[in-house]
């Protein structure tokens, strides 16, 4: 039997545990690792913002392995590495792991140690393992092998070949067999992962998947606060828009550091304003410490900011708390600056801000399309719209929606969006190719300009902030997904154009 529990915290933390099914239920409650809503996310593309798994190329990686358990989120974060990705290995292994491809192994020795990747190198230290069981060599030999491959020193690799070819034979392996074991060992070069190493990216990933998909709110305000995404900060602003998620202007009474949760909405941090000084900063977190500000005055005269970082702080609507106009708020700002500041002074300023000269009511507060432009240049996204509100003019509606695009596989179709990330990498033929991220009313899409297209199109993803593309929706093979090809790029048709056109 087991042994008594030793205290009352030993006590309180055993399992009454009875039969491995009880553990495997225990466990599943502790770390969820089977939870269907998660892996719905992640293998739906909608783990945008959930670290190591959230590029273009994983998500669509993820979409085409739908993959559905830990085991395989581990293989899916080594084989898209530049040395495990050789050879089409990916495509290999979505379809093998999908029953779209039979599982074949370059030798039947090698069954034990590639049955978990489905006959492929995808980690590591399966170059040992291959190394041993077919040729029986040591495993410092084997480990040489392996360096020199993640370094691509084919000299090495080479090198070590004559001990492989050596440890085979006496093994009685047949010439053709080490030519092919040989051949598959050597389309493993360049930089993969561990097993260990991809177990631990594959655990932070769905235990951020998990956070993302429970607790919306605080996860985005997180990845917000942290700025160490794959993508720029507008993108996660549309994430959260996605979501459902509100963001709050500034407030100089919540000034951050960080972004913070209140509900279902995210306050962004009055520090994030351009134009601050680090002095400035500092003073205001350690004013706010020591209470609230009570009014622009008070807030002024103990954090003693310049004229420039009052100026942004207002257009950003920090100073909206204290429930006055921006008007009147940039003329009273006017005043204190021209107004002596001397401590001998300081507390009957305080006490008489009524005093402080008001514009009068005949100004106009500024529009809601200068607020976002405001916010956009000051912050680097909008705050207290929809980014997109950006471009009212676009003729949205005439366009084929992000959303609707599982709707016409195999088709060519033509939409439109913001573009929020761009790419360019070099095909195999050394030509220039562009990635795009772009960002219409109903969500976001991967893009791809391959070097034809880009040589005759390239400008246009540079010249127009929105781009209308018209592209082929190529589906995925296991219909989990598409990929979206790009054949011609312009500029975007405009609800004016629109209006003129039907006179």
């Amino acid at each position: 039997g087991s042994p008594e529990p030793k205290n009352d915290i030993e006590k309180n933390t055993r399992l009454p545990i009875s039969s491995l099914a009880e553990v495997d239920a225990s466990a599943s409650a502790l770390m969820p690792w089977r939870d269907p809503e998660v892996w719905q996310m992640i293998a739906t593309g909608q783990a945008r913002a959930v670290h190591h798994i959230e590029s273009p190329s994983m998500v669509g990686l993820c979409r085409r392995t739908n993959v559905q358990d830990i085991d395989t989120l581990t293989a899916v974060v080594s084989v898209i590495r530049p040395g495990a990705a050789n050879e089409n290995q990916k495509e290999r292994f979505t379809r093998r792991y999908q029953g779209l491809e039979k599982t074949t192994y370059p030798h039947p020795s090698l069954k034990h140690c590639l049955k978990s990747t489905f006959g492929l190198l995808v980690y590591e230290e399966q170059v040992l393992q291959v190394c041993e069981a077919f040729a029986g060599m040591p495993a410092g030999e084997a480990d040489g092998l392996r360096r020199a491959l993640g370094k691509k020193s084919g000299d090495l690799a080479h090198e070590i070949s004559h001990h492989f070819v050596s440890h085979a034979k006496k093994a009685g392996r047949t010439h053709d067999e080490i030519e092919i074991v040989w051949k598959f060992i050597l389309g493993f070069s360049g930089y993969a992962f561990c097993k260990a190493h991809s177990a631990a990216y594959a655990l932070e990933a769905f235990a951020s998947a998990w956070l993302k998909r429970y607790y919306p709110a605080p996860f985005m305000a997180s990845v917000l606060s942290h700025g160490k995404g794959f993508y720029d900060p507008l993108v996660y602003v549309l994430e959260c828009h996605r979501l459902g998620l509100q963001l709050l202007p500034p407030c100089i009474n919540d000034p951050g550091p960080a972004f913070t949760v209140h509900g279902e909405t995210i306050r962004v941090p009055a520090t994030r304003t351009q134009h601050l000084t680090d002095r400035t900063i500092k003073q205001l977190l350690a004013e706010r410490e020591q209470g609230a500000f009570a009014s622009l005055a008070d807030f002024y005269y103990r954090v003693t900011p310049s004229r420039k970082e009052l100026e942004a702080l207002l257009r950003t609507g920090a100073f909206d708390g204290f429930n006055e106009s921006r008007t009147k708020t940039f003329w009273r700002i006017q005043w204190l600056i021209q107004t002596p500041s001397t401590e001998g002074t300081q507390r009957q300023l305080l006490t008489r801000e009524d005093d402080m000269p008001h514009p009068g009511n005949h100004l106009r507060e500024p529009e809601q399309s200068c607020r976002l432009r405001d916010e956009m240049e000051l912050i680097g996204f909008p705050v207290s719209g929809h980014p997109l509100d950006l471009y009212p003019d676009i003729a949205w509606d005439t366009y084929c929606a992000v959303a609707d695009l599982g709707d016409h596989m195999g088709k060519e179709v033509t939409c439109c969006g913001l573009v929020v990330q761009q790419r360019t990498i070099e095909q195999t033929t050394g030509e220039p190719m562009k990635f795009m991220t772009l960002a219409d009313p109903t969500g976001l899409i991967e893009t791809e300009l391959f070097a034809r297209t880009y040589r005759n199109h390239g400008l246009a993803t540079i010249r127009y902030p929105v781009l209308e593309i018209t592209a082929t929706v190529s589906p995925f093979e296991n219909g989990n997904g598409f990929t979206l090809r790009v054949h011609r790029a312009g500029r975007p048709r405009r609800e004016r154009e629109d209006a003129q056109s039907s006179l």
